[in-house]
């Protein structure tokens, strides 16, 4: 079996693929209802925005970061979960037990880990996927797409400080300014100094059906608020003490 596969395959069976399309159609519902090209919002604007929104959608979906229960409760609260999002973002959002994926940030940029796959974000401009330049990157995304592979799926891992030790995938996504048309692609960067594919391999994860487990299933209730909890709980994540530092590393 393929790397490409054997990805693909255990982050769909684990319900991580129904997440990030969830996160990035979520995300990009807040651009696209925040955007403003009048007003001076440019294609840089999109990709800021894009990146911080996707930020808070992941961790949410996944029940990290930000919206990781504390050590020693039980899971966080779905009200804090459904704060700040419309009602139909928190009614599809993909149920996925805490823990399934983990914040696993790499040289400072957010990641993002399950069943040994590692994913960190990228924007690009829309339509260029395949034309991402690696060496104009940052430094993080360098080392990233300069990981060893094995085109028979096989990943040699190397205990070299200079790549990711463990295998690192890129979730790129993009906003055509004038359509406010969206993409989203989970893949294997690959470098590319010779000008050619940004990809070893690469998925268009929006062509992927709608998620299946969502919140508003029956065997998953809207309860009412429970009055014994105390409101404190609910101030336990950082979701207001000031932007979050983001970057593409």
């Amino acid at each position: 079996m393929s790397e490409r596969d054997r990805a693909l395959t255990t982050l769909r069976r684990r319900g991580v693929l129904d997440a990030l399309v969830w996160a990035q159609r979520s995300a990009y519902g807040q651009v696209r209802q925040d955007y403003n090209p009048d007003g001076g919002h440019k294609q840089s604007w999109i990709g800021f925005s894009g990146h911080t929104y996707l930020i808070d959608r992941l961790d949410r979906v996944f029940q990290c970061g930000d919206y990781a229960a504390p050590r020693g409760e039980g899971p966080i609260g779905r009200d804090v979960l459904a704060a700040g999002i419309t009602d139909d973002d928190f009614r599809t959002m993909p149920h996925l037990p805490a823990g399934t994926v983990v914040r696993h940030d790499f040289n400072g940029s957010p990641g993002w880990s399950a069943d040994g796959w590692r994913w960190l974000l990228t924007s690009y401009r829309f339509g260029e996927v395949h034309r991402i330049r690696w060496p104009e990157h940052r430094k993080t995304k360098q080392l990233v797409a300069r990981q060893p592979h094995d085109d028979g799926g096989l990943f040699p891992l190397t205990t070299l400080t200079t790549v990711p030790v463990q295998p690192t995938l890129i979730l790129a996504h993009a906003m055509d300014p004038e359509t406010v048309e969206s993409e989203l692609f989970l893949g294997r960067s690959r470098w590319n100094p010779d000008g050619g594919d940004a990809w070893v391999w690469c998925e268009d994860l929006l062509a992927q059906p709608p998620a299946r487990t969502t919140w508003s299933e029956p065997h998953l209730p809207i309860a009412a608020a429970d009055p014994t909890v105390p409101d404190a709980d609910v101030a336990l994540r950082r979701a207001v003490g000031g932007p979050r530092a983001i970057g593409d590393a």
